[in-house]
């Protein structure tokens, strides 16, 4: 992320820490004019506090909103936990120091601070977008092809304040075509080295990202060398490059560069106190919602005159099959009355699972569990999503993503929640699924799936096409 960007955020988020206790404290004096008023002092400390929190909360959460792309409902959720984690530490640290703060200056706080910070987040990327176009851009070529590449394209379009313009995207020869992966239409040109480095001193690049694995031979290494000579970034995505969604460390012996991956498993304490949160949470829920489930039940017994529940087989923890509660209603049915489409639409057929969450079985975040039928076609990187509990909501489905999708475009975001684990990422995923769940109850189309963003590449340059290093064939339009 663009570093000023970022620090201009906390800054305008330190000013408004600032702000938000004056304000709290004046509108406290103001509604209770004959209490007792604290001594500056100790809000001045308090503030300071607050401000120290926050930036240590800032900088290890990435609170910025931009970490991996604009999404309201994602800022929503981690500000609202981070704000709730910096009130928690407050109080606590007015306790453990005997500084007793105003209770009405702290809900005050509480109201303020969110609302701020949110605000500061909303101006920033409206400021983005709207001077993206002003801004110089480092032009970029992406050579490779694949899923990966269209991924790629697709995470640059979502991070306009990382000032990248895409100008064309070349694949190596004897690969798919590229228009399955992109718009159709697009023509093709055949190159070699000597026309690839022609192409970009015309288009004016100023970086190159090579997407492993890159065509075989010595042009490849023509290429970088002479990329290098020119001034240009070379920038490599190694070939699965998945495996290093974990905590990659790199070391080197003698100048030989080793990227050591350590498998990323939830820590004891860690899996204690989520199971707490998971036994507390889904009791709670369980309770609250008993009466619907309640009157639920009775109006299916009622009409299908069978089974409320229905049970279907799921692989859980390293594993191991358990059966799955959910309503007793055809979900991709054609026919449902109005009580059961609204069922469906608030994914209230889930929450019998909430007994799976009790049960120890399943937890309120994770992964989406499968069935044996889907799991025994793992691949050894896809069984990793098998070492934690699976989820009534995870980090695929805030994403968009459902039981109709690919195992393999799920497991990229179930491997991320696993390897960046911690109860702050779970508090704030249950905020989005509260936010997914609201918009259902206020959109039209309440069970649509937002579409992937198209990439956009330089008509002139759409998509190349890198010819083996003994090709004889000149360039062509």
């Amino acid at each position: 992320m663009n570093r000023t960007l970022r620090q201009l955020i906390l800054s305008a988020d330190l000013l408004w820490i600032v702000i938000s206790f004056g304000l709290a404290q004046i509108l406290r004096n103001h509604l209770l004019p004959n209490s007792d008023v604290l001594p500056r002092s100790t809000y001045a400390s308090a503030a300071l506090i607050a401000a120290s929190i926050w930036t240590l909360l800032y900088f290890s959460k990435n609170l910025e909103g931009f970490c991996r792309g604009w999404y309201l409902p994602s800022v929503f959720a981690q500000v609202i936990v981070g704000v709730f984690c910096m009130m928690i530490s407050l109080v606590a640290y007015g306790f453990l120091s005997r500084h007793y703060y105003s209770r009405l200056v702290l809900l005050y706080l509480a109201c303020f601070l969110p609302a701020g910070f949110i605000t500061v987040r909303c101006l920033a990327w409206w400021l983005v977008k709207s001077r993206v176009h002003n801004w110089v851009k480092r032009r970029v070529i992406i050579i490779g092809s694949g899923r990966i590449v269209r991924e790629l394209l697709i995470k640059i379009a979502r991070h306009p304040e990382a000032s990248l313009e895409v100008v064309g995207v070349l694949f190596p020869a004897l690969t798919e075509s590229a228009n399955e992966h992109w718009n159709e239409g697009c023509g093709t040109v055949s190159l070699r080295t000597l026309n690839i480095l022609n192409l970009i001193q015309e288009k004016s690049v100023q970086e190159l990202i090579l997407v492993e694995p890159v065509p075989p031979g010595s042009e490849t290494e023509e290429l970088i060398s002479s990329c290098q000579r020119q001034g240009i970034k070379v920038h490599l995505v190694p070939h699965r490059y998945e495996l290093y969604l974990s905590k990659a460390r790199l070391t080197e012996i003698e100048d030989v560069p080793l990227l050591s991956l350590e498998e990323q498993t939830l820590s004891v304490t860690g899996l204690q106190l989520k199971r707490a949160i998971d036994f507390t949470g889904a009791l709670f829920l369980l309770l609250l919602s008993a009466p619907l489930l309640i009157l639920s039940a009775a109006i299916l017994c009622w009409n299908k005159h069978g089974n409320v529940f229905r049970r279907e087989l799921r692989c859980g923890k390293d594993g191991i099959p358990f059966w799955m509660y959910r309503l007793n209603i055809d979900r991709d049915g054609s026919v449902l009355d109005t009580y059961q489409r609204s069922l469906v639409q608030f994914s209230a057929t889930e929450l019998p699972q909430l007994i799976n969450v009790l049960k120890g079985e399943m937890s309120l975040v994770g992964p989406r569990p499968e069935s044996p039928e889907r799991v025994k076609h793992y691949s050894m990187w896809q069984r990793q999503r098998l070492t934690v509990r699976p989820g009534l909501t995870g980090l695929a489905q805030v994403n968009g993503l459902r039981e109709q999708h690919s195992s393999d475009e799920k497991v990229h975001f179930d491997l991320q929640y696993i390897f960046h684990w911690s109860l702050f990422l779970d508090l704030s995923l249950v905020l989005q699924t509260a936010w997914t769940l609201f918009l259902r109850l206020v959109n039209d189309n309440r069970l649509a799936i937002a579409p992937l963003l198209k990439p956009t590449l330089d008509p002139d340059l759409a998509i190349g096409r890198i010819w083996n290093a003994n090709s004889t064939q000149s360039g062509t339009d």
